[in-house]
């Protein structure tokens, strides 16, 4: 379900990723999580919310989830529609200590 690579796609800029306290178990936990839950994501699949420290900074925005999750390093990338704006992005995800995916970021 992952593609590690070297380095992100050209596109793709992780300036605003979250990378304090991930590690392989974070990355790994998220990767099964995700896998599990979000396997083959449509139309019917939950939304994903931003962790509780940024959602503010997002106006409470949820998002849909469009693509299989990929690891850059221990960065977990996938691509998602805003919910508040209809547009979609890449969006930085993690599994916290109660085993719940969340957004850490918007990737510009």
């Amino acid at each position: 379900m992952s593609e590690d690579t070297l380095s992100p796609p050209p596109a793709l800029c992780l300036d605003q990723a979250v990378h304090v306290g991930l590690n392989e178990v974070t990355r790994t936990k998220t990767l099964e999580l995700y896998a599990r839950k979000y396997g083959q994501p449509d139309a019917s699949a939950p939304l994903l919310l931003f962790r509780g420290d940024v959602a503010e900074a997002h106006q409470y925005d949820k998002i849909r989830p469009l693509s299989a999750a990929r690891a850059l390093g221990n960065v977990i990338v996938i691509e998602a529609q805003s919910q508040k704006l209809g547009t979609t992005g890449h969006y930085q995800i993690q599994c916290n200590q109660w085993n719940l995916l969340e957004v850490l970021a918007k990737l510009a």
